[in-house]
């Protein structure tokens, strides 16, 4: 079946500014998408539409009045349609037949009715945020309930917030795996010939999809206080439990959390066992609570650790290296965040309560935010 559209104010705004640019009928016409964002307008429509802006430049698309077939369906039915979408778009797949199937109505119409109705709502049928979400409302309600609390203490209290957590970077064996790490340092695109000709070139291949987790771990503990990135590497062999960490918080947090008086950390068994709250008292840090679990977006060292991952990718070697030349450039990497960095990660330190503006803000209330 084909399906007809009529150009919209939108693709008549842009055959003007591509007329504008000199561009000719054919040119535009490779151009321009119909609402669908798939299928193209034929060469008469852009002449046509192309021939009243040249008579009229003033001209938006709209129709003279009287002019054109009468509209199908009222202003209630067409409320009702996109009030019906929004509401089930969460509760089953909401396709245009959907849509007929639920509205009698439309049933006798074919498919370009529907889908304009929704384009006029500025709605479009894209992809799913990639984002993960929080779902559980156990869990929507403990993360509201914290926002809240967040949003009444005091900005200097906020300031005294420290937080830790770990993170596992794995080095390459071979070289076929340094190969694949510098190919994903590049990041996931790269300019290509539009006929995907070169797409088999080397360097427009991108890394392998089964690289995470590939590799010899190399553990990292640390701590983001006050603005700074403080860092502990885990012995070769080494994974983090009760009596590890609670060493760890003994040795290294208080030097690490200078004015700081409270830690922020995920609800791994190790992180609150006996033996981790008795460290943390010794070295006088109270746990922030309530804090809400499967909450790592108001964890603020998970971006820190994105920007290290960063600037290890910007001073990735040429060749392999070795563990203790890796450990070396980590080190190097995070007195580099440091100095370079520190505006932005005391930005990361006390951005709490924007974090939870986001958070409240989100729909429903209490969803995972961009952080």
């Amino acid at each position: 079946m084909v399906i007809l559209h009529q150009l919209t104010a939108f693709e008549v705004g842009q055959v003007k500014a591509h007329m504008h640019h000199g561009l000719g009928c054919t040119a535009i016409r490779k151009l321009v998408f119909k609402p669908d964002g798939k299928s193209l307008f034929g060469e008469t429509a852009i002449v046509n539409c192309m021939n009243k802006l040249k008579e009229s430049p003033s001209w938006k698309g709209a129709r003279e009045e009287g002019s054109g077939a009468p509209r199908k369906t009222t202003e209630k039915q067409d409320e009702e349609i996109v009030e019906w979408v929004l509401d089930q778009r969460g509760e089953q797949r909401v396709s245009v037949s959907r849509v007929q199937k639920q509205f009698p109505y439309l049933r006798k119409f074919n498919a370009s009715i529907v889908e304009e109705r929704l384009f006029e709502a500025d709605l479009e049928y894209k992809r799913r945020r990639e984002k993960c979400i929080v779902s559980s409302p156990e869990y929507l309600g403990a993360r509201i309930e914290y926002c809240w609390g967040v949003k009444r203490k005091h900005a200097t209290t906020l300031e005294k917030w420290a937080y830790t957590d770990g993170i596992t970077i794995y080095l390459d064996r071979n070289e076929d795996e340094h190969q694949n790490s510098k190919r994903r340092a590049l990041g996931t695109k790269v300019w290509r010939a539009s006929d995907n000709s070169d797409s088999m070139h080397q360097d427009c291949i991108g890394p392998s999809t089964y690289s995470k987790a590939q590799g010899k771990p190399v553990r990292v503990w640390g701590m983001l206080a006050c603005g700074a990135l403080y860092i502990h590497v885990l012995a070769e062999g080494e994974v983090m439990n009760n009596y590890l960490y609670a060493e760890l918080v003994e040795e290294k947090f208080g030097e690490w959390c200078g004015n700081c008086e409270y830690l922020v950390c995920d609800h791994e068994a190790c992180l609150r066992s006996p033996e981790a709250l008795l460290a943390l008292g010794k070295v006088h840090l109270q746990l922030v609570d309530p804090y809400p679990a499967v909450s790592q977006d108001f964890n603020a060292i998970e971006n820190a650790w994105k920007l290290l991952r960063e600037r290890l990718n910007e001073t990735m070697p040429v060749h392999l290296e070795s563990r203790a030349d890796f450990v070396q450039r980590l080190k190097a990497a995070v007195l580099w965040l440091n100095r370079r960095r520190a505006n932005q990660l005391w930005y990361l330190s006390t951005n709490q309560k924007e974090r939870c503006d986001d958070c409240l803000e989100t729909e429903p209330p209490g969803g995972r935010t961009k952080w």
